[in-house]
C-alpha cells in the first residue's frame, strides 16, 4: 500500500512513540515526490504494517471535550488514521 503524506503528517509520525522497527524503517524511507509543491511524501506499507500503524496512532489521538474532534496537537494522527482506512478500502 502506498500512502501520500504531507509534511505535517510525516513530522507527526517522526514524533510518535513506540513505532515498531519495521514500520519505523518505512517511515524513514519516505521520500518526497519529485516536482510536487508543497512536498508530498510516499510511504510504502504492507497491509499488516498499515493496520499496525493505524492501531498505534489511535492511542495518540486526543479529543477536544468541547467539540469531540481531534485536538490540534493530535489532528495529524487522526488524519493519518483516516487516510490509511481510505486507502485500504
Amino acid at each position: 500500500m502506498e500512502i501520500r503524506l504531507n509534511q505535517e503528517m510525516l513530522d507527526a509520525l517522526k514524533q510518535a512513540k513506540h513505532i515498531p522497527n519495521d514500520v519505523q524503517k518505512d517511515i524513514d524511507a519516505a521520500r518526497p515526490e519529485p516536482g510536487v509543491s508543497p512536498p508530498r511524501y510516499r510511504l510504502h506499507l504492507s497491509d499488516d504494517e498499515a493496520m499496525e500503524l493505524s492501531e498505534l496512532l489511535q492511542w495518540h489521538v486526543r479529543t477536544d471535550p468541547a467539540t469531540g474532534q481531534a485536538s490540534v496537537e493530535t489532528a495529524a494522527y487522526a488524519d493519518l488514521i483516516r487516510l490509511i482506512m481510505e486507502t485500504q478500502l
